[in-house]
C-alpha cells in the first residue's frame, strides 16, 4: 500500500521540566507479614479544613500511593511530535524512529502520542522537521514521514516543589489540580519504560498489562470463549500534602485470546467456505445461522491486531508483519461513500455477506515492476500458495480500501476488547479478579514494579526520579454505625437495630411505614421448560408470600389470600416456558383487564433477558407495579422467610413506604429542612467503533422528598453526545424536584440543599461551579421568588479512582474479607491539605479489595455555617449514616453518592440509584 509523506501538526508544552532538590523526609520502617514493609512519612498535616473527630480512635492503614523522589537534575520539554493519518502502533513506531535521531546522551521519555520530555535542549533542523523512513521488510520502498517538533517549552517544577513545601495557593489561580503539566510530565517519565518495552500492552494513558509468557497473569481462556482475562497495573502521579505520590493499583480487563485464526474459525464452526454453494440447497435458517456466526466473529475481530506471514519478492521467503484488521471480508468492502460502490470493489457470490477464496472476486496487484495492471481473479492467489478454501478471508486494510489476506497466515494477538461477556465468563472474571487485600498489596509492591519498570531503571536514574518500594501509611478512623429503627412486631413502638459488620437482621421487626394500600393483586407463573412446577404449588406460595407481607411485615393488603383470576378455572395467570415477547405481552394484556394493583411474576430461572422483557412490558407498556422472583428460590422451604422479607422490602418501596429510619441522626437531616439531591450523566458504552461519538448521553437526577431519605423521585432526559456538563435543561428538571419536596412538606420549600454530583474528574471541578451551579441557582430563584433563597452545599463523589486501603491492625479488619472495617474514613495523607476531601469505605466488601468512595466539597454554605470547627466530623458522619438507608436490603450501600441507573416507569423514564433509590409514583 502506497504511503504518502504527511506534514505534521504542531503541538507543544508550555514550560520546561526542571527538577529541584527536596529535603529528604525521615522514614520509619517496620516489618510486616507477607514480606512487605510499611513506612510513615512525618508530614505536617495542619490545615485550614474543619477538624476531624476521634470516633473509636485512630487506625493505621496502608494505601496504594508510593512516594516519588526527585533528584537535582534540571528538566526540559520538547514539544509534541504527531503524525497526520498515523494512529496507534504506526504512530508509536514513527515517533520512536524520530527519537532515535536525537543525541544518545540526552535522556528522552514519551507517551508515543505527542509529548517528549527531555532534560536538556537538543538541536533541531531549521524547520523543526525530522524525516523518518519507516521500512517494513516486505515492502520495496520505505514510507517517509515528516515529524515536526514544536517548542521547546519549559515546564518548571520550582513552583511545584515550593507549593509542596508551603501548600499555599498561588494568587488568582483557581485551577484544580495544581501544576497539572508538571505532574503529566512525571507521569510520562514513569510510564515510558512500560510503553517502550516488549511484552507489555498499554491500554489508555495509565494501564499496562504483561502479555509475554514469562510475566503474563491471565485466565487464558474461559473454556470455549474467545476472551482471556489479564491482570495489569495502573499508575498515575498526583500530589499529596507535602509530597508527590505515584498511585499504583491492580487492574483487570478482557483481552482477545492469542491463537491462530485458522484454529479460531475451525473452533467456531465457520470453516465451511469451500461448500458455500451448497448452502443454497439447505433451508433458509441454516444460511441465516451461518451468517450470524460470521457476523459475530466479524464484530469480535474488528480493530484487532494480527501477526501476518507475508510472502516476499522471492519464492519461499516470508516476513512477519503486525496489522490491524477491519474484520472478515464482507460485501460492504470497497465503498467510496455510504451507498456508492467502487468499480473495483470485490464481488461476493451466492448472496452471502462474507466470503472466502471460493466465493469472492477481487482485483489483485501483480508482482511485476512498474505500475501494476489490475485484473479480476477468483479461486486463488498467484503466490504458488496452497490456500485453505474453507476459511473466510481477512481484511487487513480498511472497509473503504480492503486488502484481503489468507486466514491461515494470521495469528490473533493479545489485545483489549470491549465485549459483552456471558454469565459464565463474568463468573470466571470475578473469580480471577477478586483477590484478597493482602494478595493485591503484595502484587502492587512486587509484580507491579517489574511490569511498570520502577526498579533498576537507567532512564529513571538519568531523570533523577525514583519510587519508594513501600506503600505509604496513613492515619484513618472508624466511624460508628448509626442505629436503625423498625416497627416492633407487637404494638406501635419502634424497635432499635444496631448494624454489625455492615449488615443487620430484622428479626422481630416490621417495616417502619407501609406504602399505599394494595387493594387487589395477582401473579404470573412463567412455567419452567424442565421439571415444571404445578400451578397449584405456585399459587400456594404466592398467597403465602402476600400473607407474610401483610402479617409479618406490616404492609397494607386488602385480600392477601385472594389473587385475581386469569380464567374461570384457576387463580392467577400462566404462560408456557418457551416464552417470547409477543406471548408475554398477551399475558400482561389479560392481566391489565383484571386491574390489579400489584403483580408477582415468578420467573422459571435467573434470566436477564426474560427479566428485562418483563420489566419493559409491565413498567413501560402497561404501567403495572410488579416484582420478579425466581421460582426455585421462593419455593425453597429453607430460608424462605428470609427470602420473603427481602422481597417485601423492595415491594414496600415501590408503593411509597419506608423500611427503616435513622436514629441519632445529624440535626441537619432530622430537622426536615434539608433536601438531598444526586445527579449524573451516563455515556453509552460498548457500541460499534465510532458510534459512541454520536450517541446521546442520558442524564439522571434524583432527590429526597422528606427527612426519612427513603423515597427518591427521579427525572431523566437526553443530553448531547459525550458531554458531561449540563445545560439549560437542568433548570426545569431541578425545579420539578423542588416542587415535589414542597408537595410532600405542607407547601414548604427546603431551606438547605445538599447535592452529590457524580461522574466528574478533578479537572472538571471548576466547570461544575462555572456551568452547572448557575442553573441550579436559577431554578431556586424561579421557585422561591420572594422567599429567602436556600443554602447549597455541593459535593463531588467518585468511585472511579485507584486508591485502595489495606489494614495493618487486626482490631480494625473485617473478619471475612480482610478489608478495613466498614466505616473507615481517611482524610489525611492522601488528601490535599488545602481542599476539603475525604475517602469513606462505608461498606463491608464481601470479596476482593474494597473500593472507598472519594468525596470533595466544591461549595459549602451549610455545614461550616452550622457546625463550625466540627464541620468535617458532621459531614463524614452524615455521609456515612446515609449509606445505611439502603432500603432494598439489610445492608449498607457502598457510598452515599446517589448513583443513578436508567429504569423505566409507565409514566416517564426514570433514573434510580442502583443500590437503594426507588422511583416514587408522581
Amino acid at each position: 500500500m502506497a504511503a504518502a509523506a504527511a506534514a505534521l501538526p504542531e503541538m507543544s508544552l508550555d514550560k520546561a521540566l526542571q527538577f529541584q532538590p527536596r529535603t529528604p523526609m525521615s522514614l520509619r520502617l517496620r516489618q510486616l507479614g507477607r514480606g512487605s514493609h510499611q513506612f510513615r512519612v512525618p508530614v505536617d498535616d495542619s490545615d485550614k479544613r474543619p477538624s476531624s473527630f476521634e470516633s473509636r480512635g485512630r487506625i493505621r492503614v496502608l494505601t496504594t500511593p508510593s512516594k516519588i523522589r526527585l533528584g537535582r537534575k534540571p528538566g526540559f520539554a520538547n514539544g509534541k511530535p504527531a503524525v497526520k493519518e498515523a494512529k496507534g502502533p504506526k504512530l508509536a513506531a514513527i515517533i520512536g524512529l524520530a527519537l532515535r535521531q536525537l543525541p544518545p546522551d540526552i535522556p528522552v521519555a514519551t507517551e508515543y502520542k505527542g509529548k517528549v520530555i527531555t532534560l536538556q535542549a537538543f538541536d533541531l533542523p531549521e524547520n523543526g522537521v525530522f524525516v523518518v523512513e519507516c521500512q517494513e521488510p516486505h515492502r520495496a520502498e520505505a514510507e517517509k514521514w515528516n515529524v515536526k517538533f514544536s517548542g521547546p517549552y519549559w515546564i518548571s517544577i520550582d513552583s511545584l516543589t515550593e507549593y509542596l513545601k508551603t501548600m499555599e495557593e498561588p494568587v488568582n489561580d483557581s485551577s484544580f489540580p495544581k501544576h497539572l503539566r508538571a505532574l503529566d510530565a512525571l507521569g510520562i517519565i514513569l510510564g515510558h519504560t512500560a510503553r517502550a518495552g516488549e511484552g507489555i500492552a498499554t491500554v489508555g494513558r495509565n494501564r499496562a498489562f504483561a502479555i509475554d509468557d514469562k510475566r503474563r497473569e491471565a485466565v487464558n481462556t474461559f473454556g470455549e470463549s474467545l476472551l482471556a482475562m489479564l491482570r495489569g497495573y495502573y499508575q498515575s502521579v498526583r500530589t499529596g500534602t507535602g509530597r508527590i505520590l505515584v498511585n499504583t493499583n491492580v487492574m483487570h480487563a478482557p483481552f482477545r485470546a492469542q491463537l491462530e485464526l485458522s484454529s479460531l474459525f475451525e473452533r467456531e464452526g465457520v470453516a465451511k467456505m469451500e461448500k458455500i454453494d451448497q448452502l443454497q440447497k439447505y433451508p433458509p435458517h441454516v444460511k441465516q445461522n451461518y451468517e450470524r456466526q460470521l457476523n459475530s466473529l466479524h464484530k469480535f475481530l474488528g480493530r484487532s491486531r494480527v501477526l501476518c506471514k507475508v510472502p516476499g519478492d522471492k519464492p519461499g521467503k516470508w516476513f512477519d508483519a503486525c496489522r490491524s484488521i477491519a474484520g472478515l471480508a464482507t460485501a460492504k468492502d470497497g465503498r467510496v461513500g455510504s451507498n456508492v460502490r467502487n468499480q473495483e470493489a470485490p464481488k461476493f457470490a451466492h448472496g452471502l455477506q462474507y466470503g472466502g477464496l471460493a466465493s469472492v472476486q477481487f482485483y489483485l496487484k501483480t508482482q511485476n515492476r512498474g505500475p501494476p495492471p489490475r485484473r479480476r481473479v477468483s479461486n486463488g492467489i498467484q503466490y504458488n500458495i496452497k490456500a485453505n478454501l474453507s476459511l473466510p478471508l481477512v481484511n487487513v486494510g480498511a472497509v473503504q480500501k480492503p486488502i484481503y489476506f489468507l486466514a491461515e497466515h494470521c495469528k490473533l494477538l493479545y489485545g483489549p476488547v470491549k465485549a459483552k461477556m456471558n454469565p459464565r465468563e463474568q463468573s470466571e472474571m470475578i473469580k480471577f479478579a477478586c483477590q484478597s487485600p493482602a494478595h493485591n498489596g503484595n502484587s502492587i509492591t512486587n509484580v507491579a514494579r517489574a511490569v511498570l519498570g520502577f526498579d533498576n531503571n537507567p532512564l529513571l536514574d538519568r531523570f533523577g526520579v525514583s519510587v519508594d518500594k513501600q506503600l505509604i501509611t496513613v492515619i484513618g478512623r472508624e466511624l460508628t454505625p448509626p442505629g436503625l429503627a423498625y416497627l416492633a412486631q407487637t404494638g406501635n413502638s419502634l424497635s432499635m437495630v444496631r448494624p454489625k459488620n455492615g449488615g443487620w437482621l430484622m428479626k422481630g421487626a416490621k417495616i417502619s411505614k407501609p406504602g399505599r394500600l394494595i387493594r387487589s393483586w395477582t401473579f404470573l407463573h412463567i412455567s419452567k421448560q424442565q421439571k415444571p412446577r404445578h400451578h397449584a404449588e405456585v399459587q400456594s406460595v404466592a398467597i403465602k408470600f402476600m400473607k407474610f407481607m401483610a402479617t409479618n411485615m406490616g404492609m397494607k393488603i386488602s385480600n392477601p389470600g385472594n389473587p385475581l383470576n386469569g380464567s374461570s378455572t384457576e387463580p392467577g395467570f400462566k404462560v408456557k416456558s418457551a416464552v417470547d415477547e409477543a406471548s408475554l405481552k398477551l399475558a400482561f394484556k389479560k392481566i391489565v383487564k383484571a386491574r390489579p394493583d400489584f403483580v408477582l411474576v415468578l420467573l422459571p430461572a435467573q434470566d436477564t433477558a426474560l427479566y428485562n422483557m418483563v420489566k419493559k412490558i409491565a413498567d413501560v407498556d402497561y404501567g403495572l407495579q410488579n416484582a420478579c422472583v425466581v421460582q426455585d428460590k421462593i419455593l425453597e422451604e429453607k430460608g424462605q422467610m428470609r427470602y420473603f422479607a427481602n422481597v417485601t422490602l423492595k415491594v414496600n418501596l415501590k408503593f411509597g413506604g419506608t423500611n427503616q429510619m435513622l436514629r441519632g441522626e445529624i440535626g441537619l437531616l432530622k430537622s426536615g429542612k434539608t433536601m438531598v439531591v444526586g445527579y449524573d450523566v451516563t455515556h453509552p458504552t460498548n457500541l460499534a467503533a465510532g458510534a459512541d461519538k454520536h450517541a446521546s448521553s442520558m442524564v439522571g437526577l434524583v432527590a429526597s422528598v422528606d427527612k426519612n431519605l427513603i423515597q427518591w423521585p427521579a427525572v431523566a432526559w437526553v443530553g448531547p453526545a459525550r458531554e458531561e456538563m449540563l445545560g439549560q435543561d437542568l433548570v426545569e428538571k431541578f425545579k420539578s424536584r423542588l416542587h415535589l419536596w414542597q408537595k410532600n412538606n405542607q407547601g414548604r420549600l427546603p431551606e438547605n440543599i445538599l447535592i452529590f454530583r457524580d461522574g466528574v474528574s478533578e479537572g472538571q471541578f471548576s466547570l461544575v461551579l462555572e456551568k452547572e451551579l448557575p442553573h441550579i441557582r436559577e431554578a431556586c430563584k424561579q421557585t422561591y421568588q420572594a422567599i429567602l433563597k436556600p443554602r447549597i452545599t455541593l459535593i463531588v463523589s467518585a468511585k472511579r479512582h485507584q486508591t485502595r486501603f489495606f489494614p495493618t491492625d487486626t482490631q480494625h479488619i473485617h473478619p471475612r474479607s480482610k478489608n478495613p472495617k466498614e466505616g473507615t474514613v481517611v482524610d489525611r495523607g492522601v488528601t490535599n491539605v488545602r481542599y476539603w476531601d475525604f475517602f469513606l469505605q462505608a461498606h463491608a466488601s464481601t470479596q476482593g479489595t474494597a473500593r472507598p468512595a472519594h468525596y470533595t466539597v466544591l461549595l459549602d454554605e451549610i455545614i461550616r455555617a452550622d457546625y463550625g470547627a466540627a464541620a468535617a466530623d458532621v459531614l463524614e458522619k452524615l455521609t456515612h449514616d446515609m449509606c445505611y438507608l439502603y432500603g432494598r436490603a439489610t445492608k449498607r450501600s457502598a457510598s452515599a453518592r446517589l448513583r443513578t441507573m436508567l429504569t423505566w416507569s409507565a409514566r416517564e423514564p426514570a433514573f434510580t440509584r442502583a443500590s437503594s433509590l426507588k422511583t416514587l409514583d408522581q
